[in-house]
């Protein structure tokens, strides 16, 4: 059975935007419920989210999702010059408005010849310019050309469409408000719904999603 730790360390919610995508409450899951995360790494999820729930064991959970921001493709290097040659794996770039992104880098005649991205890192825009600390040179920089968009992933198996969470939460701390009947903007959910909007109305058809 879903747990909620609720003795963490505080962390700020920025909830500017539940209000906006949850415009009607009518009625929700009576006493709220404590939602199964695991798999779910994202430290927040926000109001708006799809809930769903796990028929043989009756949990529910946040429906899951794909892509984080991360870097999918980088533009042309600007090269640099005066560094040494060779190849440097698994360097931690720097800048633009993500984190946690890595990447192998090859070094000729002092400059930058090659970037392959090796782990994608979150929440980097395109057109963000990174940098890295390479031996010796200076000047070198590469452009974010696009990044793969979070977005819901397919309805597992053996699940149904419950609801939408009506308050952000923690993750660590998922003891969740449900609603089941009342308004909702879809253009202000936190992911794109257009794939699963059709199915979700379906199943939940005591919920107006209508854009405002």
């Amino acid at each position: 059975m879903a747990q909620a730790n609720l003795v963490n360390e505080s962390q700020e919610i920025i909830t500017g935007n539940d209000n906006i995508v949850i415009v009607d409450i009518f009625q929700s899951v009576r006493g709220g419920r404590t939602l199964d995360v695991t798999g779910f790494e994202r430290d927040v999820i926000n109001a708006g989210h799809v809930i769903i729930k796990e028929t043989a064991t009756g949990e529910y959970k946040p429906m899951p999702v794909s892509g984080d921001n991360g870097i999918a493709t980088l533009g042309t290097p600007t090269g640099g010059s005066g560094y040494t040659n060779g190849t440097y794996n698994n360097v931690l770039l720097q800048g633009g408005n993500g984190s946690g992104a890595t990447a192998n880098i090859v070094v000729g005649s002092g400059a930058v010849t090659g970037v392959t991205i090796v782990s994608a890192g979150k929440n980097y825009k395109a057109g963000d310019t990174l940098t890295a600390t390479i031996v010796g040179g200076t000047d070198f920089s590469v452009p974010v050309a696009t990044v793969a968009s979070a977005e819901y992933e397919s309805l597992p198996g053996g699940h149904t469409y419950a609801g939408i969470l009506i308050q952000s939460i923690l993750t660590k701390r998922p003891m969740a408000g449900i609603l089941v009947r009342g308004t909702v903007n879809p253009a202000a959910a936190p992911y794109p719904m257009d794939v699963i909007l059709d199915d979700v109305k379906a199943a939940l058809p005591l919920i107006d999603f209508r854009e405002d």
